[in-house]
């Protein structure tokens, strides 16, 4: 038997082998060792100590051992280490999930950036539409002194969706078409009660964009041609009602179809409708009648109309209730005469609190897959408001072919 002391070896783990030995029956009792202890544990003799001072710190080191790490041996135990392992095992699982995501993310943040900067450089150099304004003689023209003027709402174009049924029928061709039709009835409205001044108030969703599976089946233009081709028809848009109207207000909101990544992802402010709006200014620069006015954000904007406040939403964020209508004035902090929005697809008008709230329709109408597996049903439309100081004067649901 080896009773030396190992090198390396603590008074401790030493006195625990001898312990083990004599509970072994390789030793007889601790006053027998006690000796070898003490040579090997002690310089001076002086320092020696009673068998008893080793026996009672084993017996205390057993006690602990027997009651805390005897467990290892149950099957309690053992349960309880596997589960532990299975923990870990999960653990390890949802980090690696953590980092795919990550990694994933950066991946298709760096896609879109990329694609927005493409985006933007075709934007920039290569409009297809060179748009002048007409000459001081021409605009004296049409200048006209009456009490009203046009609110003139342009919402959800989804330029780029592409569907044919027996209930409706979209693509950028018959989304041109209706543009015209839209155009030509606000000049007839505008003849009818000569209205001075043209509020143009875009609701968003001016793209069909691929946000959903079904949405990008039916889409024909991918989403960089979508807001290359929404521009230039929103910009010609804007351009030709400057020729009829003594002064043109802009006002702009991006709707959710404009979003550039899927709904828990997507940012707020980052929305491809901001895109078009920006087109449009730019290219419309040199009109001196023509004024982009500023926004709360891309969700909420306002102007005034002969003294009353309108504000504009999509219709996302906003419901035509009176919850909706309270948390939005809460958040500007006043109370509009009225608010305008798109995002339904169908016209509506309501009153709440002495508010009227004015919804327009849809370019594309009814006709889709989504449409028709929810049974809605109803034809293209946009809206006009006649207003003069006392608010709305008339309400126009311009239903289009």
């Amino acid at each position: 038997m080896n009773l030396e002391r190992k090198e390396g070896e603590t008074e401790n783990q030493y006195i625990w082998r001898i312990g083990q030995m004599i509970d072994a029956g390789q030793i007889d009792n601790w006053k027998t060792i006690a000796p070898i202890l003490n040579k090997q544990l002690r310089n001076d003799e002086t320092e020696y100590r009673d068998e008893s001072a080793y026996r009672k710190k084993y017996q205390y080191a057993k006690m602990f051992y027997e009651d805390v790490f005897s467990k290892r041996e149950s099957d309690e135990y053992l349960q309880e280490l596997e589960e532990q392992k299975i923990e870990l095992k999960k653990e390890r699982v949802r980090l690696q999930d953590e980092r795919t995501n990550k990694n994933k993310n950066i991946r298709i943040e760096a896609r879109v950036e990329q694609k927005l900067d493409y985006l933007e450089k075709i934007i920039a150099n290569q409009g297809k539409i060179d748009y002048k304004p007409l000459r001081p003689e021409q605009r004296k023209e049409i200048q006209i002194k009456s009490d009203n003027d046009l609110i003139v709402m342009l919402s959800d174009l989804h330029i780029g969706q592409n569907f044919a049924s027996a209930w409706g029928r979209y693509n950028l061709e018959v989304a041109k078409d209706r543009m015209e039709e839209y155009l030509n009835k606000i000049i007839e409205i505008k003849d009818r009660h000569r209205s001075e001044n043209c509020f143009i108030s875009l609701q968003g969703d001016m793209i069909s964009n691929s946000i959903h599976k079904s949405i990008a089946i039916t889409n024909r233009e991918n989403v960089i041609e979508q807001v290359i081709e929404a521009s230039e028809m929103v910009t010609s848009f804007i351009a030709e009602l400057s020729k009829h109207f003594n002064h043109i207000t802009v006002a702009s909101v991006a709707g959710n179809h404009s979003r550039i990544d899927k709904k828990e992802d997507a940012l707020k402010d980052e929305r491809l409708d901001t895109i078009i709006e920006w087109y449009a200014k730019r290219k419309l620069e040199a009109f001196d009648n023509i004024e982009f006015i500023d926004a709360f954000d891309n969700t909420i904007t306002s102007f005034v109309v002969r003294g009353k406040h309108y504000v504009s939403c999509h219709g996302d964020y906003d419901s035509m209730n009176q919850n909706g209508l309270a948390k939005l004035s809460m958040m500007i902090g006043y109370f509009p005469y009225c608010v305008l929005l798109g995002h339904k697809h169908f016209p509506a008008t309501t009153e709440i609190n002495g508010i009227k709230m004015v919804q327009s329709g849809s370019m594309p109408g009814s006709g889709d897959d989504h449409t028709i597996e929810l049974r809605l049903s109803g034809k293209p439309s946009q809206t006009v408001l006649v207003c003069n100081k006392d608010g709305i004067e008339c309400n126009y649901t311009v239903e289009l072919e």
